[in-house]
Protein backbone atom coordinates (compact mmCIF):
# COMPACT_ATOMS: atom_id res chain seq x y z
CA UNK A 1 0.00 0.00 0.00
CA UNK A 2 2.77 2.51 0.90
CA UNK A 3 4.59 1.54 -2.81
CA UNK A 4 1.32 2.49 -4.30
CA UNK A 5 0.53 5.64 -2.39
CA UNK A 6 3.72 6.89 -3.65
CA UNK A 7 3.23 6.14 -7.59
CA UNK A 8 3.13 9.40 -9.77
CA UNK A 9 -0.48 10.23 -10.93
CA UNK A 10 -1.95 12.40 -13.72
CA UNK A 11 -2.26 16.03 -12.03
CA UNK A 12 -2.85 19.25 -13.99
CA UNK A 13 -3.79 22.49 -11.91
CA UNK A 14 -7.52 23.46 -12.93
CA UNK A 15 -8.36 26.95 -14.18
CA UNK A 16 -10.84 28.60 -12.69
CA UNK A 17 -13.33 27.99 -15.28
CA UNK A 18 -12.66 24.10 -14.97
CA UNK A 19 -13.13 24.25 -11.34
CA UNK A 20 -16.67 26.14 -12.16
CA UNK A 21 -17.71 23.04 -14.18
CA UNK A 22 -16.42 20.13 -12.32
CA UNK A 23 -17.92 22.09 -9.30
CA UNK A 24 -21.22 22.40 -10.95
CA UNK A 25 -21.48 19.21 -12.38
CA UNK A 26 -21.09 17.30 -8.73
CA UNK A 27 -23.03 19.58 -7.51
CA UNK A 28 -25.94 19.06 -9.85
CA UNK A 29 -25.46 15.27 -9.60
CA UNK A 30 -26.00 15.61 -5.31
CA UNK A 31 -29.24 17.66 -5.84
CA UNK A 32 -31.07 15.30 -8.05
CA UNK A 33 -29.89 12.77 -6.16
CA UNK A 34 -31.00 13.72 -2.86
CA UNK A 35 -34.23 15.43 -4.29
CA UNK A 36 -34.72 11.87 -6.04
CA UNK A 37 -34.01 9.80 -3.15
CA UNK A 38 -34.10 11.73 -0.17
CA UNK A 39 -31.75 10.31 2.20
CA UNK A 40 -30.88 11.31 5.74
CA UNK A 41 -34.41 12.91 6.63
CA UNK A 42 -34.98 15.23 3.78
CA UNK A 43 -38.06 13.91 3.59
CA UNK A 44 -39.67 15.73 6.30
CA UNK A 45 -38.92 19.01 4.64
CA UNK A 46 -41.94 20.60 3.97
CA UNK A 47 -42.64 20.53 0.16
CA UNK A 48 -43.24 23.82 -0.62
CA UNK A 49 -39.38 24.33 0.28
CA UNK A 50 -37.68 21.13 -0.21
CA UNK A 51 -36.05 21.24 -3.46
CA UNK A 52 -34.96 24.58 -2.61
CA UNK A 53 -33.49 23.73 0.52
CA UNK A 54 -32.05 20.62 -0.89
CA UNK A 55 -30.22 22.81 -3.79
CA UNK A 56 -28.49 24.23 -0.42
CA UNK A 57 -26.51 20.71 -0.10
CA UNK A 58 -26.04 21.37 -4.03
CA UNK A 59 -24.37 24.60 -3.84
CA UNK A 60 -22.35 23.69 -0.87
CA UNK A 61 -21.06 20.73 -2.73
CA UNK A 62 -19.99 23.31 -5.44
CA UNK A 63 -18.87 26.13 -3.19
CA UNK A 64 -16.63 23.39 -1.42
CA UNK A 65 -15.09 22.39 -4.79
CA UNK A 66 -14.01 25.42 -6.16
CA UNK A 67 -12.88 26.94 -2.86
CA UNK A 68 -10.34 24.01 -2.56
CA UNK A 69 -9.58 24.09 -5.91
CA UNK A 70 -8.71 27.30 -6.50
CA UNK A 71 -7.36 28.33 -2.76
CA UNK A 72 -5.70 25.01 -1.83
CA UNK A 73 -3.34 25.58 -4.68
CA UNK A 74 -2.41 29.10 -4.37
CA UNK A 75 -1.94 28.36 0.06
CA UNK A 76 0.22 25.45 -0.67
CA UNK A 77 2.18 25.98 -4.29
CA UNK A 78 4.96 23.22 -3.02
CA UNK A 79 2.37 20.61 -2.67
CA UNK A 80 0.09 20.49 -6.06
CA UNK A 81 3.06 20.14 -8.25
CA UNK A 82 2.62 18.17 -11.16
CA UNK A 83 6.17 16.69 -11.15
CA UNK A 84 5.60 15.58 -7.58
CA UNK A 85 1.87 14.38 -7.90
CA UNK A 86 1.07 10.59 -6.54
CA UNK A 87 -1.79 8.68 -6.05
CA UNK A 88 -1.39 9.30 -2.23
CA UNK A 89 -1.84 12.99 -2.98
CA UNK A 90 -4.60 12.51 -5.11
CA UNK A 91 -6.71 10.43 -2.25
CA UNK A 92 -5.69 13.45 0.45
CA UNK A 93 -6.82 16.43 -2.07
CA UNK A 94 -10.41 14.54 -2.25
CA UNK A 95 -10.62 13.36 0.89
CA UNK A 96 -10.02 17.16 1.83
CA UNK A 97 -12.69 18.17 -0.66
CA UNK A 98 -14.92 15.46 0.88
CA UNK A 99 -14.01 16.96 4.21
CA UNK A 100 -15.14 20.10 3.58
CA UNK A 101 -18.42 19.31 1.60
CA UNK A 102 -19.06 17.00 5.20
CA UNK A 103 -18.61 20.86 7.35
CA UNK A 104 -20.58 22.44 5.26
CA UNK A 105 -23.36 19.89 4.98
CA UNK A 106 -23.50 20.12 9.02
CA UNK A 107 -23.40 24.00 9.27
CA UNK A 108 -26.18 23.91 6.76
CA UNK A 109 -28.29 21.28 8.18
CA UNK A 110 -27.88 22.97 12.00
CA UNK A 111 -29.01 26.21 10.09
CA UNK A 112 -32.35 24.56 8.51
CA UNK A 113 -32.98 23.15 12.04
CA UNK A 114 -32.32 19.61 11.46
CA UNK A 115 -29.59 18.48 13.82
CA UNK A 116 -27.48 20.73 17.08
CA UNK A 117 -24.52 21.80 17.78
CA UNK A 118 -21.83 19.61 19.54
CA UNK A 119 -18.60 18.47 19.82
CA UNK A 120 -19.86 14.27 19.58
CA UNK A 121 -22.02 15.66 16.83
CA UNK A 122 -19.17 17.42 15.10
CA UNK A 123 -16.90 14.87 15.18
CA UNK A 124 -19.01 12.11 14.68
CA UNK A 125 -19.53 13.91 11.10
CA UNK A 126 -15.57 13.96 10.64
CA UNK A 127 -15.78 10.13 11.11
CA UNK A 128 -18.52 9.29 9.44
CA UNK A 129 -17.59 11.56 6.63
CA UNK A 130 -14.27 9.84 6.31
CA UNK A 131 -15.50 6.48 6.59
CA UNK A 132 -17.90 6.53 3.94
CA UNK A 133 -15.67 8.12 1.51
CA UNK A 134 -11.74 6.63 2.08
CA UNK A 135 -12.52 3.64 0.13
CA UNK A 136 -14.62 4.80 -2.89
CA UNK A 137 -11.52 7.29 -3.50
CA UNK A 138 -8.61 4.87 -3.16
CA UNK A 139 -11.00 2.35 -5.26
CA UNK A 140 -11.66 4.77 -7.96
CA UNK A 141 -7.62 6.45 -7.57
CA UNK A 142 -6.54 2.85 -7.52
CA UNK A 143 -8.38 1.99 -10.97
CA UNK A 144 -7.67 5.46 -12.78
CA UNK A 145 -3.88 5.06 -11.96
CA UNK A 146 -4.30 1.43 -13.61
CA UNK A 147 -5.81 2.33 -16.52
CA UNK A 148 -3.56 5.18 -17.29
CA UNK A 149 -0.70 3.33 -16.17
CA UNK A 150 -1.50 0.46 -18.71
CA UNK A 151 -2.45 3.13 -21.82
CA UNK A 152 0.54 4.37 -21.32
CA UNK A 153 2.92 1.69 -21.26
CA UNK A 154 1.49 0.54 -24.03
CA UNK A 155 2.32 4.30 -25.92
CA UNK A 156 5.83 3.71 -24.67
CA UNK A 157 6.34 1.19 -26.09
CA UNK A 158 5.34 2.22 -29.36
CA UNK A 159 7.15 5.72 -29.35
CA UNK A 160 10.47 3.45 -28.21
CA UNK A 161 10.22 1.14 -31.10
CA UNK A 162 9.67 4.30 -33.56
CA UNK A 163 12.51 5.94 -31.66
CA UNK A 164 15.25 3.01 -32.18
CA UNK A 165 13.96 3.06 -36.19
CA UNK A 166 14.49 7.17 -36.39
CA UNK A 167 18.07 6.79 -34.85
CA UNK A 168 18.87 4.50 -38.04
CA UNK A 169 18.24 7.35 -40.12
CA UNK A 170 20.71 9.72 -41.32
CA UNK A 171 20.46 13.26 -39.83
CA UNK A 172 22.67 15.94 -40.49
CA UNK A 173 25.84 15.88 -38.63
CA UNK A 174 28.08 18.24 -36.69
CA UNK A 175 25.07 21.11 -37.46
CA UNK A 176 24.96 24.30 -34.63
CA UNK A 177 22.77 26.02 -33.57
CA UNK A 178 22.05 29.29 -31.95
CA UNK A 179 20.00 29.88 -28.61
CA UNK A 180 19.42 33.49 -28.86
CA UNK A 181 19.22 36.32 -26.25
CA UNK A 182 16.74 38.53 -26.03
CA UNK A 183 17.40 42.21 -25.09
CA UNK A 184 20.67 42.34 -27.50
CA UNK A 185 22.76 40.21 -24.74
CA UNK A 186 25.11 37.38 -26.08
CA UNK A 187 23.02 34.47 -27.01
CA UNK A 188 24.66 30.30 -27.02
CA UNK A 189 25.99 28.53 -29.78
CA UNK A 190 26.49 24.82 -29.76
CA UNK A 191 26.18 21.77 -31.66
CA UNK A 192 23.11 20.26 -32.40
CA UNK A 193 24.58 16.89 -31.51
CA UNK A 194 25.55 18.07 -27.56
CA UNK A 195 22.15 19.95 -26.51
CA UNK A 196 19.91 17.98 -24.72
CA UNK A 197 16.55 19.81 -23.38
CA UNK A 198 15.86 22.82 -22.60
CA UNK A 199 13.52 24.14 -19.72
CA UNK A 200 11.66 27.42 -18.34
CA UNK A 201 13.40 29.06 -15.52
CA UNK A 202 11.29 32.35 -15.12
CA UNK A 203 12.03 34.69 -17.67
CA UNK A 204 15.02 32.46 -18.65
CA UNK A 205 15.59 29.33 -20.34
CA UNK A 206 18.32 26.72 -18.54
CA UNK A 207 19.46 24.75 -21.65
CA UNK A 208 21.25 21.48 -20.45
CA UNK A 209 24.05 20.02 -22.75
CA UNK A 210 27.33 17.88 -22.77
CA UNK A 211 30.71 20.19 -23.36
CA UNK A 212 33.80 17.08 -23.64
CA UNK A 213 31.59 14.13 -22.08
CA UNK A 214 30.39 16.34 -18.88
CA UNK A 215 26.92 17.61 -18.33
CA UNK A 216 26.63 21.63 -18.29
CA UNK A 217 23.61 23.91 -17.36
CA UNK A 218 23.47 27.79 -18.93
CA UNK A 219 21.01 29.87 -18.36
CA UNK A 220 19.91 32.05 -21.25
CA UNK A 221 17.58 35.67 -21.12
CA UNK A 222 14.75 33.92 -23.71
CA UNK A 223 11.65 31.71 -23.66
CA UNK A 224 10.44 28.08 -24.72
CA UNK A 225 7.28 29.61 -26.63
CA UNK A 226 9.92 32.15 -28.78
CA UNK A 227 12.33 28.99 -29.10
CA UNK A 228 9.79 26.72 -30.37
CA UNK A 229 8.80 27.64 -34.14
CA UNK A 230 12.83 27.14 -34.75
CA UNK A 231 14.07 24.79 -33.70
CA UNK A 232 11.48 22.13 -34.16
CA UNK A 233 12.02 21.67 -37.25
CA UNK A 234 15.83 19.88 -36.23
CA UNK A 235 14.12 17.56 -33.97
CA UNK A 236 13.96 19.96 -30.87
CA UNK A 237 10.31 19.86 -29.85
CA UNK A 238 7.98 20.88 -27.20
CA UNK A 239 7.32 18.38 -24.70
CA UNK A 240 5.97 19.81 -21.87
CA UNK A 241 4.62 23.14 -20.79
CA UNK A 242 7.83 23.83 -18.62
CA UNK A 243 10.78 21.50 -21.74
CA UNK A 244 11.75 21.19 -24.90
CA UNK A 245 13.86 18.23 -25.54
CA UNK A 246 16.38 16.84 -28.62
CA UNK A 247 14.62 14.23 -29.49
CA UNK A 248 17.63 13.48 -31.60
CA UNK A 249 19.42 12.68 -28.17
CA UNK A 250 16.55 10.84 -26.51
CA UNK A 251 17.73 6.89 -25.73
CA UNK A 252 14.40 5.55 -24.03
CA UNK A 253 11.15 6.74 -23.62
CA UNK A 254 9.28 5.59 -20.64
CA UNK A 255 5.28 5.65 -19.91
CA UNK A 256 3.91 5.54 -16.28
CA UNK A 257 0.13 6.55 -15.10
CA UNK A 258 1.22 10.44 -15.41
CA UNK A 259 2.16 10.20 -18.73
CA UNK A 260 5.70 9.40 -20.37
CA UNK A 261 9.56 10.69 -19.48
CA UNK A 262 12.66 10.94 -22.23
CA UNK A 263 15.72 9.21 -21.17
CA UNK A 264 19.16 10.16 -22.45
CA UNK A 265 22.15 8.07 -21.61
CA UNK A 266 24.17 11.33 -20.29
CA UNK A 267 22.24 12.27 -17.22
CA UNK A 268 19.60 10.10 -15.15
CA UNK A 269 17.24 13.16 -15.35
CA UNK A 270 14.34 12.31 -17.47
CA UNK A 271 11.67 15.24 -19.73
CA UNK A 272 8.53 15.04 -19.59
CA UNK A 273 5.98 14.15 -22.02
CA UNK A 274 2.66 15.71 -21.02
CA UNK A 275 -0.73 14.77 -22.69
CA UNK A 276 -0.97 18.26 -25.13
CA UNK A 277 2.30 17.80 -26.85
CA UNK A 278 2.77 13.43 -26.81
CA UNK A 279 0.70 13.28 -30.30
CA UNK A 280 2.89 15.64 -31.96
CA UNK A 281 6.49 13.92 -30.47
CA UNK A 282 4.92 10.46 -32.17
CA UNK A 283 4.20 12.44 -35.15
CA UNK A 284 8.12 13.09 -35.28
CA UNK A 285 9.03 9.65 -33.98
CA UNK A 286 6.84 8.04 -37.15
CA UNK A 287 7.56 10.83 -39.61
Amino acid sequence: MKGFLKQPYPYEIPSFRKSLQHGFFIGSFIFVFLLVFQPFGLDVIPSPYKAWWIAGYGLITFASIVVFQQGAQKLFPNFFQEKSWTTGREIVENLSILLLIGLGNYFYTIFLGGADWSIKGFLFLLGATLSVGVFPIIGLVFLNYTKKLKENLKVAQQMERSLSTKHEEIYEMDRWIIIPSQYGQEGLQIPLDDLLWISAADNYVEVCFQQKGQLRKTLVRNNLGALEKDLSTIGVLRTHRSYMANLNQVSHIEGNAQGYQLIFEETQEKVPVSRKYAPQIKDWLES
